[in-house]
């Protein structure tokens, strides 16, 4: 039963996609709780875009406008929206039949709650056969909702039609940035859940195509990935600076005073943040801070231990360890800061095994004796600290 439910006005930005279009839209039209609107927000294709949204007639609001980007178009949208739910659909993923009915029930009764959000798939089709293959999505973090701003930190594993978020929440922080092209979800998302609880759904909610060869311009993947590290290390860099520290121990514990042992906590999350972000001299920054608290020598929470096996588990991978000596100064001199600089050297040194295994088992002999000799030299300062 539906009855009650808050009403969902879907956005659909897109830019010379028709094919991908019509398949996305057909998985909204089939949607166990149908969306009371879904604006197609066409961004000056020149394909059969228009020609095939006519055929659709009134299943759709089409909106066609200049080209002017995602962002744009995106903050021109919400404000056209009728619906106090907002689901953004990426024009080329594809929605399943109960994801929507999902979102909003665990929104259904919680006025407080800012935005609801779910887990996805991924797919790709075989050209040749039209054969789809599904797997499951690399990098999701399986979490409490008080945790949600703390993971969406660490790695963006929250996509935009796994969301559904409030409109009011969106108008409350419009504009989508338009500094970051290919994170300006990202950015939007660190904005919402800082500001916002969240509630999650188990359900799958989305099916995320995956491309061969090149869907961004000219660039091949290396290129592109790299422009994807680049343009977050930017982002996060300004993050740094804009986020208050206290915002990154759990919502509940924000309004504290913020010293001693929280102080030590909220510094070692932003420093193993800042690390995956590849920013290594905020994060040596923040983690020698860490150890400089007088009344904080105490030993390592279960917690801390736990943040700080993931410094150097980045999705876009830590060479850096081997390829940068400032880096592997950089722990060594962590190690040697005290009590708990010991402590943090001795668990990234034991994260570093599952390294090390793994150059082992695709015969990279040298690079694992090379990060053999980094765990062994923290080690090796850790006890010279004792």
């Amino acid at each position: 039963m539906s009855e009650g439910l808050e009403r969902t006005t879907v956005i659909v930005p897109t830019f010379n996609r028709s094919g991908f279009l019509l398949e996305s839209l057909q998985s909204l039209f089939a949607q166990t709780l149908p969306p009371a609107e879904i604006i197609v927000a066409d961004d000056g294709s020149t394909d059969d875009t228009p020609e095939q949204m006519a055929k659709l007639g009134d299943r759709i609001r089409y909106v066609r406008k200049t080209n002017t980007g995602k962002s744009d178009t995106l903050n021109q949208c919400i404000r056209l929206a009728r619906h106090p739910l907002i689901w953004i659909m990426d024009d080329d993923d594809i929605a399943q039949p109960k994801g929507l009915e999902a979102m909003t029930r665990a929104l259904s009764g919680r006025p407080e709650v800012g935005f609801a959000y779910g887990r996805y798939k991924r797919f790709s089709v075989d050209p040749a056969t039209g054969r789809r293959r599904i797997w499951n999505c690399g990098h999701w973090s399986d979490v409490e909702d008080d945790l949600f701003f703390r993971s969406n930190l660490m790695d963006f594993f929250a996509h935009h039609p796994g969301l559904l978020v409030r409109r009011e929440a969106y108008e409350s922080l419009i504009p989508f940035s338009k500094t970051y092209g290919r994170s300006e979800d990202y950015e939007m998302l660190i904005r919402l859940a800082d500001r916002f609880d969240c509630r999650k759904t188990d359900e799958i909610i989305f099916h995320q195509r995956q491309h061969d060869g090149r869907r961004f311009g000219n660039l091949d993947g290396a290129k592109r990935m790299q422009r994807w590290i680049d343009e977050q290390t930017d982002m996060f860099r300004a993050v740094r600076i804009n986020l208050p520290l206290a915002s990154y121990l759990p919502r509940q514990d924000r309004d504290a005073p913020l010293k001693a042992l929280r102080l030590r906590e909220a510094l070692i999350i932003r420093g193993v943040v800042m690390a995956r972000k590849k920013l290594w001299s905020e994060a040596f920054e923040d983690l020698l801070a860490s150890c400089s608290i007088a009344d904080a020598q105490a030993p390592l929470s279960s917690s801390e231990r736990s943040t700080i096996r993931l410094f150097l588990f980045s999705k876009y991978g830590s060479p850096e360890i081997l390829s940068d000596q400032t880096v592997g100064q950089g722990l060594r001199n962590l190690a040697g800061k005290g009590p708990v600089g010991r402590e943090i050297g001795q668990v990234i040194a034991r994260s570093l095994v599952w390294f090390i295994r793994k150059e082992l088992q695709t015969g990279r002999l040298d690079r694992s004796w090379k990060l053999t000799t980094v765990a062994l030299s923290l080690l090796g300062r850790s006890r010279t600290t004792q």
